[in-house]
């Protein structure tokens, strides 16, 4: 009688040769590429930022749209206020625009402005905000400006003198200090406000500081407005795409062959520099590009791009569409001469023919993540791009807090010198900010990519997300921070914290930011 040898069943054997496949399988399934993120600093670290490093800039002109009055005040402006006031900012807020230049006082006015226009939507005159504010609200201001862009004014003005400027500028700014402020003013000018636009007036804090005009010590700070790209003329609008926003060696170029050599003007000589206006896309931004969640990646790029530059405060943009800025715009105002609202903003604060609703747009999530990530006047720095991630579609930024003299005290310390007290101090990397800008479409064919990347030795992490289903998405109802969407204001839906346990790496999606804060 023929004996099979005891073993396993047929039913085990199955088993078996299953369970050596799954692990086979498992064994060599692809694992994600961990990318190596350096968290030494790769520029200096900054200086420590206030509470009102974000802050904003809004068109006189459309003033009352965005506030309302003191009798009916804008509650989904204040709202968003509010979200950033509980996150400890406290932005200052410019008045100001093209049609500063233009507005006069009346002070028998009833409303806070008044525009005078035409009847599509040209702008002659504001009437209602002005140096009066002096008289009535002296307890707000924090600086003065005079006059918005003068790079912007015809060449006849000053034939392109730079001294001819600083005269009028210094003899103007002196005579409101005397008879309008009781000197209140004195030391507390913007200075230029100028763009980087080439014009045959060079009036940019760096063309200005050597010419003399602080010489009476009446400059508070310098100002200079950021605009990159435009929709101003057809040549520019053909640039101003998602590809070339979202680019950030292109954005790091900008800074700092346009705006950094003002900067550091403006600090060789002690004194604090400001983008006193700024926005992606000139003339009111470009729909399908600024009203999407890319605005959101590029707000917090350029803000920690100026952050590390020791920019004092940024102030972004926020108003409508001016006809008369240029002829060759591709935005227009409604069809019947009401606001059309740029698509850079915030928000769209009242319903429009041309805008539709009023609703908050996809890039308020960026003002949530910068504030929290800036917090308690965190000093930022840039990191370096890990080897073998494109630089164009990548930012990193460590965010310092300070320790004990010796160094000592979280993971990550390092030892700055403070060259202003001339002894050493400890810095410990608190936070860090990666975005992945690449852009994902929606209409992509591809699987959306990630970036897995080793943060280095940690006692562990939390991170929260600036995230959308797409670069181009459009309604804030779909745009998250942290888990919560701000589409009318209020915070929908729970607020999401991820933990990483010690060393435990951070994924960071195309077109999605994340905060990580150690513990």
């Amino acid at each position: 009688m023929n004996r099979r040898q005891a073993g396993p069943s047929d039913g085990d054997l199955l088993g078996a040769i299953l369970a050596t496949a799954t692990s086979a399988t498992a064994s060599s399934a692809p694992k994600p590429p961990y990318y190596d993120l350096k968290t030494a600093p790769s520029s200096p670290i900054s200086q420590p930022h206030t509470p009102q490093f974000v802050s904003y800039s809004f068109e006189p002109a459309f003033w009352t749209e965005f506030f309302g009055e003191p009798s009916s005040p804008r509650n989904l402006t204040f709202t968003l206020l509010n979200h950033l006031h509980a996150r400890g900012a406290r932005p200052i807020v410019r008045t100001g625009g093209i049609t500063m230049d233009s507005m006069t006082y009346n002070p028998n006015l009833t409303l806070s402005a008044v525009r005078t226009e035409n009847g599509k939507g040209g702008i002659y005159r504001t009437t209602g905000l002005a140096a009066a504010a002096y008289t009535h609200q002296r307890g707000k201001i924090a600086y003065y400006e005079l006059g918005n862009e003068p790079t912007n004014y015809p060449t006849a003005r000053w034939q392109g003198s730079t001294a001819a400027y600083v005269s009028q500028w210094r003899n103007f700014t002196s005579q409101i200090d005397i008879s309008s402020t009781h000197n209140a003013s004195h030391g507390k000018w913007w200075a230029s406000s100028a763009t980087t636009d080439v014009t045959p007036l060079k009036v940019r804090p760096s063309d200005l500081i050597p010419a003399g005009i602080n010489s009476t010590g009446q400059v508070g700070q310098y100002s200079i407005h950021s605009y990159a790209f435009a929709t101003c003329d057809p040549a520019r609008d053909r640039l101003a795409t998602t590809a070339n926003v979202l680019n950030h060696t292109s954005l790091l170029r900008y800074a700092d062959v346009e705006i950094y050599p003002s900067a550091k003007a403006a600090m060789d000589t002690g004194a604090q520099w400001v983008v006193g206006e700024f926005n992606s896309i000139a003339c009111s931004g470009k729909p399908g590009v600024s009203d999407t969640f890319a605005q959101a990646l590029w707000t917090a790029d350029v803000e920690l791009i100026y952050a590390v530059r020791n920019a004092s405060s940024v102030h972004l943009h926020q108003g409508a569409t001016l006809l008369f800025q240029s002829n060759q715009q591709s935005n227009t105002p409604g069809d019947d001469g009401t606001p059309g609202f740029s698509s850079y903003s915030l928000l769209y604060p009242v319903n429009s023919t041309k805008r539709g609703e009023a609703r908050v747009l996809p890039v308020f999530v960026s003002q949530l993540l910068v504030v929290e990530a800036l917090a308690g006047g965190g000093r930022i720095a840039a990191l370096k791009t890990p080897k073998g991630v494109d630089e164009e579609g990548f930012a990193a930024y460590g965010v310092f807090t300070s320790t004990s003299a010796s160094g000592k005290g979280k993971d990550k310390g390092i030892i700055v010198r403070d060259e202003v007290k001339k002894e050493k101090r400890g810095e410990a990397l608190a936070r860090l900010v990666v975005l992945n800008m690449k852009p994902y479409y929606a209409d992509s064919t591809v699987a959306r990519g990630t970036v897995w990347l080793d943060i280095g030795e940690h006692r562990g992490a939390t991170v929260k997300r600036m995230t959308a289903p797409s670069v181009d998405e459009k309604d804030a109802a779909r745009v998250t921070w942290a888990g919560q969407s701000f589409r009318d204001g209020k915070a929908v839906g729970d607020v999401v914290v991820e933990n990483l346990g010690p060393n435990e790496r951070v994924s960071v999606k195309e077109s999605e930011g994340v905060l990580v804060t150690f513990k």
